[in-house]
């Protein structure tokens, strides 16, 4: 019996492999260079778009998904785009934390902030005057 469809492999030549590999390395020394620079709130947004590039040359050229069905490249699109809708709902939360205003909310308080000391108050009330505590 012979099968009706034959598996078709595509065979990608070694300089391709290569010449995506010697890009993966560059864009790593970019990606650390850009490290130390300061582009203010874009720092992240630069690391990302590096990072997103890189990982679609490593899904199209080292899991070969550029020569997959079209379903395998669906599936591989939409982890993109989910990716993308998990980031752009975290950042939204980030970029937007200072609209509130200047409510500290839940922010931690000095624990002696308007508190008297329970010694000193009785002592003024009957007129004599608090010992300091001694140290030891």
């Amino acid at each position: 019996m012979s099968e009706s469809h034959e598996a078709h492999h595509h065979i990608v030549p070694i300089p391709i492999y290569v010449a995506i590999f010697a890009t993966l390395l560059v864009l790593t020394g970019v990606t650390v260079w850009v490290a130390y620079l300061d582009f203010g709130a874009m720092n992240i947004v630069i690391a990302l778009a590096i990072a997103a590039f890189k990982a679609s040359l490593v899904v199209l050229y080292f899991m070969h998904v550029k020569y997959a069905s079209k379903l395998t490249q669906l599936a591989s699109v939409l982890g993109f785009v989910w990716l993308a809708i998990l980031l752009g709902m975290t950042s939204s939360g980030i970029f937007t934390r200072d609209w509130i205003g200047s409510d500290p909310g839940w922010a931690m308080q000095p624990l002696d902030a308007g508190a008297v000391h329970h010694d000193a108050a009785e002592g003024a009330e009957h007129g004599e005057e608090a010992e300091a505590p001694a140290e030891h």
